[in-house]
């Protein structure tokens, strides 16, 4: 019996440290996951996902109904023979998408609580070895700055995800074949309403049609990251970076590969200060998401082998103009990176216009933002003067309406950089 007993205990202790080893059950453990995220607003992809559910009950038994009174009206009964088996089956895909949108944020908050408290019970702390039978320490490394993407990986989100433009595209297909059976000119219409989505979807930086973005990160208080784009620019960036030490404020750089090389001295400067970079192409072309798929891995891929002879691989890539296109998603999977776009800004079109950037700011900012802003000389308005003044009045006005500014790794809780051993950086 005793024998039992034990065999039983170390069969245990085998599959909770197995359980430990992984990076779901350290990343509950060491987050102290809860069920506080419940409370927090729905973010726009659960809202799109709730969206999809209820539109799912719309096409579901009240469409196949429409489609037996309009077959009845026509005279047509191959209109409700294929379509109502068509569009049921449609209501049915629609909900699983919506499900997969709303439900997953949900269901992952509630397997990490759960996760946490049967480990906790069952006393056993996380791993960090490789034996079965050991009892394991916290890892020294942030969960974020995971193997994973140290190889070149991404977030299991990013990888292999249904996007929904190919959902769309999917939808839009079907549905037009269908209609080729009752009126083939209506089939026009699911077709040039993907077109046009495709068209307008590059443009809306936070919408993440053609591949995973990060615009916001909720995390249940007042918090923003401050992020530049453009720069190095030797007349307003030591100026900057004397604002923000001022403040005590860390925020990120997105530059441009051709300005980083003609200013190292600036690129150092950043980094000496603690701030982190982000890859933001090399030319910084507006038309950049028109141009080839070799192109636009050129531009990316020479910043980043520029950017490593600083001993640093920025991880976060931020397009031009924040426009995306489909060809992005599989470039930066090759190079190891990530999207990042904004959520607030001023339309200050490259500090071409920056009357009154501090109060649209301000004004537009909501908890979990992400700040674009730009470092590069103001073109008239009153010039560099005027524009350090509202940089002053960003900074101090985030921080008197009770935001915290965190870093952006620190917000989307993940690394924007790494840094490179001396062999990388040489290469």
């Amino acid at each position: 019996m005793i024998r039992k007993m034990k065999w039983r205990v170390v069969v245990r202790e085998r599959m909770v440290a197995r359980l430990c080893r992984t990076m779901f059950a350290r990343e509950a453990l060491e987050k102290k996951a809860d069920l506080s995220s419940l409370r927090v607003k729905p973010t726009p992809r659960v809202w799109a996902g709730l969206a999809l559910i209820g539109f799912s009950y719309i096409i579901g038994w009240p469409a196949v109904g429409l489609l037996v009174w309009v077959s009845y009206i026509l005279r047509e009964p191959l209109i409700v023979a294929i379509g109502g088996p068509f569009t049921y089956g449609l209501s049915h895909l629609v909900f699983l998408y919506g499900s997969y949108l709303a439900g997953v944020h949900y269901a992952n908050i509630f397997l990490r609580w759960a996760t946490r408290r049967l480990l906790e019970r069952l006393a056993v702390a996380p791993p960090s070895g490789d034996g079965p039978d050991e009892r394991l320490r916290p890892s020294r490394f942030p969960v974020a700055a995971s193997t994973a993407i140290k190889n070149g990986a991404v977030g299991g989100w990013e990888r292999g995800t249904l996007s929904p433009a190919l959902f769309t595209g999917v939808m839009a297909f079907s549905i037009a074949g269908f209609l080729l059976w009752i009126r083939p000119t209506l089939a026009i219409v699911p077709l040039g309403f993907f077109i046009l989505l495709c068209l307008a979807a590059p443009f809306l930086t936070r919408a993440g049609f053609f591949l995973p973005v990060i615009s916001r990160q909720d995390r249940g208080r007042n918090v923003a990251a401050l992020t530049f784009d453009d720069g190095p620019d030797p007349d307003v960036t030591p100026l900057l970076l004397e604002v923000l030490r001022r403040h005590g404020v860390q925020a990120t750089f997105f530059v441009a590969g051709a300005k980083a090389k003609q200013h190292p001295e600036l690129i150092r400067e950043i980094l000496s200060r603690g701030h982190t970079l982000g890859n933001h192409s090399y030319h910084h072309d507006p038309l950049l998401m028109l141009r080839s798929r070799t192109r636009l891995k050129e531009e990316i891929a020479d910043t980043q082998d520029l950017l490593a002879n600083f001993g640093i691989r920025p991880l976060a890539f931020r397009p031009p103009v924040g426009i995306t296109n489909p060809r992005l998603k599989g470039v930066l999977r090759e190079l190891g990176m990530y999207c990042v776009t904004f959520s607030c800004r001023a339309f200050d079109r490259g500090n071409r216009r920056i009357e009154g950037l501090a109060t649209i700011i301000l004004r537009k900012v909501r908890p979990g933002a992400i700040l674009l802003l730009h470092d590069v000389t103001p073109r008239g308005g009153g010039g560099v003067a005027h524009w350090l003044t509202e940089m002053e009045r960003v900074v101090s006005g985030l921080k008197t309406r009770g935001y915290e500014i965190l870093p952006l790794s620190e917000l989307i809780d993940r690394p924007v950089m790494e840094h490179l051993t001396a062999d990388e950086s040489n290469r």
